[in-house]
């Protein structure tokens, strides 16, 4: 029998790799989709977005910039519990596996939006965190089964651990800390800021700071849990993107590119937090 030379195996194994880029129809998550799609490490790219339309369109506009991968696009809205499980669903029955999983997709009220702090506590969140880790935890199972499997989630700069009391940063830096304490400690953001009573305890005046906080110290948790899974996090950047009305001076290809670098990088770290292209402090 023919010997399989090293990096033959290795492009073989590429060819059968399966990612997932949540919110990936636009901004950077369509840009990490187009990165990860050029750099011949997966054969198949899926889209998960809740515009089926604009997802359609942004699969067919990947298909022409690169042959390197399929783009696929299938139904997901963060935030709702079922279309996570439909989700799971769907790889689990198209693939039975998984090898990367990027969490792109997030949401940010405007500053110019009327909406009340207090009322818009309880979407930023349950999108931006509560919604990430419901999805998350069903995916890793398939994760688990991959092939060098890494997880990225998309954080924020806003989301810098100096922002809350030195008390509170003890607790979620606790190397001892779990997913079911992390989700108390950001309900308990969630009641202080309906009582009143979040910036004395503590928190800042911050529902989008506090969600990306809480992605990182998930990123950490299983980092911890998850030994065969790299998982680490990043910031993009400021970027030109819906989300800020592209006033963001970075173009959003390059912010992609902070959530690229640990998905494809050889030997990633674990629980690292990226930012301007390399690793960076909490």
């Amino acid at each position: 029998m023919e010997a399989i030379e090293s990096s033959d195996l290795y492009n073989m194994l590429s060819s059968n790799r399966i990612a997932v880029v949540t919110g990936g129809n636009k901004g950077i998550g369509y840009f990490i989709a187009l990165h990860l799609g050029m750099s011949g490490l997966f054969s198949r790219i899926i889209l998960g977005c809740r515009d089926a339309q604009r997802g359609l369109t942004a699969v067919d506009e990947l298909q022409t910039k690169t042959t390197e991968a399929i783009f696929q696009f299938a139904p997901l809205t963060i935030g709702d519990k079922e279309s996570h499980s439909n989700f799971c669903q769907h790889i689990q029955e198209e693939y039975g596996k998984l090898d990367l999983l990027v969490n792109n997709a997030g949401f940010a009220y405007k500053g110019s939006d009327p909406t009340p702090f207090q009322d818009q506590t309880q979407k930023t969140l349950d999108v931006n965190y509560f919604g990430l880790v419901d999805f998350t935890e069903k995916m890793i199972p398939l994760l688990r089964k991959g092939n060098d499997p890494r997880l990225v989630n998309v954080a924020s700069m806003a989301g810098h651990l100096s922002q809350v009391s030195n008390n509170l940063q003890k607790k979620f830096t606790d190397e001892t800390l779990t997913i079911e304490e992390l989700n108390t400690l950001m309900n308990k953001f969630k009641t202080d800021v309906q009582a009143g009573t979040h910036e004395e305890n503590g928190w800042p005046h911050s529902n989008y700071g506090i969600s990306k906080l809480g992605v990182v110290a998930a990123t950490k948790i299983w980092a911890r849990q998850e030994p065969s899974i790299k998982v680490n996090c990043c910031c993009p950047g400021y970027c030109a993107t819906d989300m800020v009305s592209n006033k963001g001076p970075r173009p959003a290809t390059e912010g992609a590119k902070n959530a690229v670098i640990p998905a494809t990088m050889d030997n990633p770290p674990s629980g690292a937090f990226f930012r301007d292209f390399k690793e960076a402090e909490w």
